[in-house]
């Protein structure tokens, strides 16, 4: 699959067609898990293809096939079921429940979300995103937009040479889509007011990462 994938996005624009073809689209969520412990201690994290999650932001990056970034999406999403945010969320995310309130309700983030993917089918996250955003389309009861599971890449981290090791030589415990791009050493540019552990960056850090190991020579 990761062969497929590579060949396919390591293709030049054909003949004749738009050089700024989306060859790269990264999704991401930040979100609060119903069965998130309070207090400091964020405790293990869950199982999201069986918990409810509520998606509390959504962040989203295309690159083009130059591997040049053309668009981002940063919403901020209403609360729904969950409304207390755990103290270690809020320090992690910087999300509380004064921000959430002037945020977007769920359904006019969708459609955001789906006008700014368009017609793309490829769409990659860092692990249980579409498994977090079915949940919040059941819970609303609308159809999901997106029936096909997002490509999910960190299964597919050892493959392309990405270890835990890397990122614990960076001082990072966990493997994230947010310190990929310091665990390949390869720049992000920055944008204001996004930083880590939110989801515009933690999409950007994702889609920089993946065109550089997808089109990375051997």
């Amino acid at each position: 699959m990761v062969k497929r994938l590579t060949l396919r996005f390591a293709k030049p624009p054909r003949a004749g067609s738009n050089p700024a073809s989306v060859s790269m689209i990264a999704i991401d969520t930040e979100y609060l898990a119903e069965d998130a412990l309070p207090g400091d201690n964020p405790g293990p994290r869950p199982n999201v293809e069986e918990v409810y999650c509520e998606i509390m932001q959504i962040g989203a990056c295309k690159l083009d096939m130059s591997g040049k970034e053309i668009s981002t999406l940063n919403i901020t999403v209403r609360a729904h079921r969950l409304e207390e945010i755990p103290r270690w969320l809020v320090t992690m995310t910087g999300m509380n429940k004064e921000k959430r309130a002037q945020g977007t309700d769920f359904k006019d983030a969708l459609k955001k979300l789906v006008s700014f993917v368009g017609d793309d089918k490829e769409i990659w996250t860092f692990n249980g995103d579409w498994f977090v955003l079915k949940g919040n389309l059941e819970s609303h009861g609308l159809e999901n937009p997106f029936p096909e599971p997002f490509l999910r890449t960190k299964p597919m981290l050892s493959e392309l040479g990405v270890t835990p090791l890397m990122y614990e030589q960076i001082g990072v415990n966990e493997m994230n889509s947010g310190n990929l791009y310091k665990v390949l050493g390869i720049p992000l540019p920055a944008i204001e007011g996004v930083g880590a552990h939110d989801a515009c960056h933690d999409a950007r850090s994702l889609a920089y990462s993946m065109y550089h190991l997808l089109h990375k020579k051997p």
